[in-house]
């Protein structure tokens, strides 16, 4: 069974808060480690500080019993311009995101780009 929360909010920093609480719920429930849960974090937050757009952005998390998926947008065609650059020496988007998850997709929908995260969960050792 497949498991999906939305929440739409502000592009606002001061919400980012929000979105870590979302995530911290989902970790619980899943008994993910720290670690994973903060690689999810720093994920969207890299997400969210590329847009600066007007208007809401929606993150929705979709989770089974060894993945979170985490689709973010809309955003504007500069982030899917940054996701697809190669062979960077700085520490781009791209960059950033294959460090902290296991995968990224980018696809065009409902008013721009909408990207897709993918981490593969554990449960922590009790």
């Amino acid at each position: 069974m497949i498991d999906e929360i939305t929440l739409t909010m502000p592009r606002d920093r001061a919400f980012f808060s929000v979105a870590h609480l979302v995530l911290g719920g989902i970790g619980v429930r899943l008994n993910i480690t720290i670690e994973t849960l903060e690689d999810l974090q720093l994920a969207l937050d890299a997400m969210l500080e590329r847009d600066h757009q007007p208007g809401s952005v929606t993150i929705a998390v979709r989770l089974d019993e060894h993945v979170i998926e985490t689709e973010i947008g809309p955003f504007g065609d500069g982030v899917r311009r940054e996701l697809e650059r190669e062979g960077e020496d700085d520490v781009g988007l791209r960059r950033i995101l294959e460090t902290l998850v296991d995968g990224v997709q980018v696809r065009t929908g409902d008013g721009g780009d909408w990207v897709t995260l993918k981490k593969a969960v554990s449960e922590e050792k009790q």
